[in-house]
């Protein structure tokens, strides 16, 4: 256990990104420090196995598809969302190129995830 000196318990927390990587590894020790989850990422299956998982651990586990690069979405999302506790707000990515290399395309991939994202996040968490 990871956050065995952190009291989450019965604390409800969301995570972003949370399908794959630190978002997964973030909502399991979460879960296993006590704390119940929502969830988030735009790939059902992968929130279908970390739901599993957390569930495994007897916590309350709800997975909610979202692309948090579309405001819409977040919003829809946080709209059904009454408490929340702790904001890990994780999703992010890198397409690793050679500046001088990047591709617009890409840049406005990575822009949109890692910044757009995080505050459109920031701003639906705050109407919880």
């Amino acid at each position: 256990m990871y956050l065995q000196k952190t009291e989450v318990k019965n604390k409800i927390a969301l995570v972003t990104g949370a399908g794959k990587g630190l978002g997964k590894a973030c909502a399991i020790a979460l879960a296993e420090a006590g704390a119940n989850l929502i969830i988030l990422s735009r790939t059902k299956t992968d929130l279908v196995n970390v739901e599993k998982k957390i569930i495994k651990l007897n916590k309350k586990c709800r997975s909610i598809v979202c692309d948090v690069t579309n405001y819409e979405d977040v919003k829809k999302t946080f709209s059904t969302i009454s408490k929340l506790d702790i904001l890990v707000n994780n999703a992010g990515t890198n397409r690793p190129e050679y500046f001088t290399k990047i591709k617009k395309e890409d840049m406005d991939y990575v822009v949109g995830l890692n910044m757009k994202a995080a505050f459109h996040v920031e701003i639906g968490r705050a109407h919880v």
